[in-house]
């Protein structure tokens, strides 16, 4: 007569190749963590000149009003010198529809050099060239 339990039989491999699945997964999770950034840019930054690092992380904080279509876009970031890691969204109000919506946007240094982050506020069926706002900064990375 057999135990309760017996018929369950986990193989030297199996665990081993759990502990391995677990360990990558760890792995994968650390570097999708972002750091914190050393500089966060908000619209009264417009226009600003900033030195920065290699490596470190700016974001860029602006403000849209949902249900307008007009949304903040960045023109063509230099990918020598900066990566854009992310673009997120977030309610700025009580989450009432069509209220403001906060994007964030996280770039980090790359090589050393001069380069720019440039944003336009327009609506993607008119086009750039119609854009209302625009946001700009000149980052010098060492």
């Amino acid at each position: 007569m057999k135990k309760r339990g017996e018929n369950f039989f986990v193989s030297r491999g199996t665990i081993w190749a759990f502990t391995f699945f677990i360990f990558l997964w760890g792995i994968s999770t650390v570097g999708a963590m972002e750091k914190e950034p050393a500089l966060i840019l908000q619209k009264q930054d417009n226009g600003k000149e900033i030195t920065l690092k290699t490596g470190q992380i700016v974001q860029v904080q602006l403000t849209g009003i949902g249900g307008t279509g007009y949304w903040w876009y960045v023109q063509g970031p230099d990918a020598r010198h900066l990566e854009l890691v992310s673009e997120k969204t977030r309610a700025a109000s009580d989450g009432r529809v069509g209220g403001p919506v906060l994007g964030i946007w996280t770039f980090r240094t790359k090589e050393p050099g001069i380069t720019e982050i440039k944003m336009d506020y327009y609506r993607t069926w008119e086009g750039v060239g119609k854009a209302i706002e625009k946001f700009w900064v000149k980052v010098t990375i060492e």
